[in-house]
């Protein structure tokens, strides 16, 4: 049947608009580039500025959002830099509710189709690990929403060996409380009292004796933790560990990234990162630990299981990419803006020893579980990097970083200096060897950017069927702050 003129305008224009929404994605080379699509118009504003009061910024504030509807696909691949050819955000808008209490948007971005790579709906199945932590029982407080967002329904077990202040067993009821709180959380922990008078490095080593003793026909790795060691994504991490042949033995983890403390302490895995025993290994310690537990007069417990190790085997450590110890100092930026998907974090909660003044570790403190929360929506997105436009950059639950001009960012792109970790930090300690400072462990840097903005992610909620995410710019003097929200979502409804 033969069209009218309007009907084939119409069907042209229908099947013109269906390109364009879709995003071309190339998964074949690092840096990736894409269309923008799925921009469609949120109808109003409403409700956007209740939500404000509760952050505890400082008003006037200048705003912009945007809504990001997330679209799986199977065949793409997480690369290092995707590129998008629009804008993250519109131009902002002057917003104090103190002032104009009623005062609504005058105007929304349109929301954003992002394709992702295809993600598993249901938690990795971890049955084969147990994981062990030795701390003292208050700081399982910070710890707990972390460990639920690495654990929770893996069914993996954690055995947790507690300890009060001053060194003490802490009460069974104490423990018991622990045990019950976690259990509902969909961790299945067991809270084991530290035996009196054990010392911190004692208990870190025998939790590969306990963990050894509790193992079940399913198991195949024990795995030692600090309760400042987070794992953005099991299924990575069993998907990891799965190329190795557990029936063997296997010594697993990471230095170190300063040089200086490899220097000192040696190649073996330090503990932050977390360590991985295959079944075998953890044999071996457990039929020596009475003649490595006297042998042994090493400080920090990690030491010891690589003292054991060593003595009685003749397995060496594997480095496990994508495990860090994260013993960086200073501004962490360059290295969660790199767009890795690391497999373990440490010094999340306390910033490294090596920055001695209280207030410097505190600035180097991150909030993981809301930064970890849009994983949620959009699977191992965590960390996962965006450039919109010509000089922005976001890093997924970290910043969006605006850059010196648009040829800046386009050179650094194009001379692959976008793959290199931007060298934030503080300066390292000196070591008279061919390495001196994190290269090792973490690739090659390139130089700081001067003249970069940052927006630190400020807040994260779940809510209205999707995660909402909050940045922020502290102004200088008395301009006002800069915040930008981001609503990710997996479907067409908006709020």
């Amino acid at each position: 049947m033969l069209l009218g003129g309007r009907t084939v305008v119409i069907v042209f224009l229908l099947c013109s608009s269906l390109v364009l929404l879709r995003l071309r994605h190339h998964s074949d080379s690092p840096h990736v580039h894409v269309k923008a699509g799925g921009q469609t118009n949120q109808g109003g504003c409403s409700g956007r500025l209740a939500r404000l009061n509760d952050l505890g910024i400082k008003f006037p504030v200048k705003y912009a959002s945007r809504d990001i509807i997330i679209k799986a696909n199977s065949d793409l691949n997480r690369t290092s830099l995707t590129q998008i050819d629009a804008p993250l955000l519109s131009d902002v808008q002057m917003l104090d509710p103190v002032k104009n209490p009623d005062g609504e948007l005058e105007q929304c971005s349109p929301s954003l189709t992002l394709e992702v790579p295809a993600f598993p709906g249901q938690p990795a199945n971890a049955s084969h690990i147990i994981f062990g932590i030795s701390t003292y029982i208050k700081r399982m407080d910070d710890s707990i929403p972390h460990l639920q967002r690495s654990l929770a329904y893996t069914n993996a077990r954690l055995i947790i060996l507690a300890v009060d202040f001053g060194e003490v067993t802490p009460s069974r009821k104490e423990m018991a409380v622990l045990e019950t709180r976690m259990h509902g959380l969909g961790i299945d922990a067991t809270v084991l009292g530290a035996p009196k008078d054990s010392s911190m490095q004692t208990r870190y080593f025998s939790l590969a004796k306990i963990l050894y003793e509790r193992r079940d026909s399913k198991t195949q790795w024990i795995s030692l933790l600090d309760d400042d060691t987070f794992l953005p994504s099991m299924h990575s991490l069993v998907d990891t560990l799965g190329t190795y042949d557990s029936s063997k033995e296997w010594y697993l983890g990471a230095m170190s990234e300063d040089w200086w403390s490899v220097m000192v302490y040696g190649m073996m895995s330090f503990g932050g990162g977390g360590t991985f025993l295959s079944i075998p290994l953890a044999a071996q310690i457990n039929a020596n630990y009475d003649t490595c537990l006297q042998e042994s007069t090493a400080n920090q417990g990690d030491i010891r299981v690589f003292q054991c190790i060593t003595a009685h085997t003749t397995t060496k450590l594997q480095p496990l990419t994508g495990l860090h110890q994260t013993d960086l100092g200073g501004d962490l930026s360059g290295f969660y803006e790199s767009g890795r998907l690391p497999l373990s974090l440490h010094h999340w909660k306390t910033g490294w020893h090596f920055e001695q003044k209280p207030e410097q570790r505190a600035l180097n403190t991150y909030p993981m579980a809301k930064m970890h929360l849009v994983s949620d929506v959009c699977g191992d997105c965590f960390l996962q990097r965006w450039q919109f436009g010509s000089d922005t950059i976001l890093s997924n639950g970290f910043s969006i970083s605006t850059y010196p001009n648009q040829n800046f960012l386009a050179d650094l792109v194009k001379n692959k200096d976008m793959d290199k970790i931007e060298d934030t930090f503080m300066p390292t300690r000196e070591v008279n060897s061919f390495m001196q400072g994190y290269e090792h462990s973490i690739g090659p840097l390139r130089p700081r950017v001067e003249g970069k903005i940052q927006y630190k992610l400020l807040d994260a909620k779940a809510e209205d069927g999707g995660v909402r995410q909050y940045y922020i710019y502290k102004a200088l003097d008395e301009e006002p702050d800069i915040l930008y929200e981001i609503f990710w979502t997996r479907n067409e409804t908006h709020v």
